[in-house]
């Protein structure tokens, strides 16, 4: 009954939460890049697999916080290196205390093509920068609740920045192989430009949820996620990963969203390694106009 009620009222938080942010808020969104999700195992499924406990937990102080307190093994890090319209670089680490605290820290650099402004500017490589810190708390053994705080600053020209800070509070229930997770993410005061004008985080409703289960020498893992963004766009993504003796592992997904959604539409393809403590995962993504030919990887290492 207590656990039931914990459910209830941090789901009630989180409804409430996202109902004072949805108000008023104008449909262009500022530093889109906080919408994108950057653990290679969810890149190779197109953005599903959030609340996947058996995956590293490196980069969830970008994602979802309250699987930190529920992955495996007791410390966590990973490099990542992608190319998305964009040179991505950066990593992460994630540290759990016993069996019910965890906390993590994570970066990530972003550098775009050069862009010749002509004058007194001549060219600049405008620059994106992610910051995060976050926390994981589990009790009843099957409930956990993080939350995560992001500092973002985009880089436009040698002397204009715009920044931010964003917060995500995240609940998930884990039983066994099954995990659901809800939330909010991105939730910050927006951006401020020059000339008076605010303009919204990419904030949204989140849900996640994930299964996992023995099948044959490996085992099958479905995960499906989704945003509705308060701009009024939303994106879902659904994907499917095979590990054959946890050393070798297939993935794929497909990511369905709204027009001028953050993260659009787009098919994903990706393949993860494992050897004792390393892991090697890599994606590629296809299907797109925009973001076709992309591809990502991450070395990680695991305690």
């Amino acid at each position: 009954m207590k656990l039931r009620n914990l459910i209830l009222a941090a789901s009630a938080l989180m409804l409430s939460l996202a109902a004072k942010a949805q108000e008023s808020v104008p449909a262009n969104e500022a530093l889109g890049f906080l919408g994108i999700p950057r653990n290679e195992v969810q890149a190779g499924m197109a953005g599903a697999g959030s609340a996947l406990t058996s995956g590293s937990a490196a980069l969830s102080a970008f994602d979802n916080p309250a699987v930190l307190p529920l992955a495996v093994g007791k410390a966590d890090a990973t490099v990542i290196y992608s190319h998305t319209l964009s040179n991505n670089a950066g990593g992460g680490a994630a540290v759990r205390f016993g069996k019910g605290f965890a906390v993590s820290a994570a970066v990530l650099d972003q550098i775009h093509p050069r862009t010749d402004f002509g004058g007194s500017y001549d060219t600049f490589s405008p620059n994106d920068l992610v910051a995060g810190l976050g926390a994981g708390f589990s009790f009843a053994r099957r409930f956990s609740i993080g939350l995560s705080v992001r500092y973002a600053s985009e880089k436009l020209m040698a002397d204009y920045t715009l920044s931010s800070v964003a917060f995500t509070a995240m609940a998930q229930y884990h039983l066994q192989g099954l995990n659901v997770a809800a939330g909010v993410a991105n939730i910050g005061a927006g951006v401020k430009s020059e000339s008076g004008n605010t303009s919204p985080l990419p904030a949204s409703a989140r849900f996640a949820a994930s299964y996992e289960f023995g099948l044959g020498p490996g085992t099958l893992g479905a995960a499906l996620d989704g945003d509705y963004y308060f701009s009024g766009k939303f994106g879902i993504s659904a994907g499917l990963q095979y590990g054959f003796r946890d050393m070798i592992y297939a993935r794929a997904g497909y990511r369905f969203a709204s027009q001028g959604a953050v993260f659009p539409s787009h098919l994903a393809l990706g393949l993860g390694f494992r050897w004792k403590m390393l892991q090697l995962d890599v994606h590629y993504i296809t299907a797109n106009a925009q973001i076709a030919n992309s591809f990502g990887a991450a070395v990680g290492v695991r305690f």
